[in-house]
């Protein structure tokens, strides 16, 4: 059964994304992108690419990298103005904040290490814990 899942672009992602693309860095753009960020801890292989998400990269030698999620409507316009401030990349960080959902299907969770997200999990909820006592 596939599985919903929230992607959150956040501040601190727009921060640590804004300089993608703007030094002629484009082998690296579908690693280091915003969407891509807000995957990388459950997914560290993640490719964005203009209209796809490969979860598990886009390289030759995986076997799962032909498994893709098609952008909703909301991730292609961001993608579209992200990309359009390339050159004044500065002006990204006044972004807002968004967030969207894709729809992970069978094939693609049954390829996710469930001990790994529990353990993401308790990482992120002792972190938070952490931060407000």
């Amino acid at each position: 059964m596939p599985v919903q899942f929230k992607i959150k672009i956040t501040k601190e992602i727009l921060e640590r994304s804004h300089e993608c693309g703007a030094y002629n860095d484009v082998e690296k753009i579908g690693n280091n992108c915003a969407i891509a960020l807000a995957l990388k801890d459950i997914f560290p292989d993640v490719f964005v690419t203009a209209h796809h998400i490969y979860l598990f990269g886009i390289y030759e030698n995986n076997e799962y990298s032909n498994l893709r999620i098609t952008m909703p409507k909301i991730a292609l316009d961001f993608i579209k103005v992200f990309d359009s401030l390339q050159s004044i990349h500065k002006v990204r960080l006044h972004l807002p904040e968004f967030e969207f959902e894709i729809l992970i299907p069978d094939e693609i969770i049954s390829q996710i290490n469930i001990d790994e997200v529990k353990n993401m999990i308790e990482e992120n909820s002792l972190m938070a814990t952490n931060h407000f006592t």
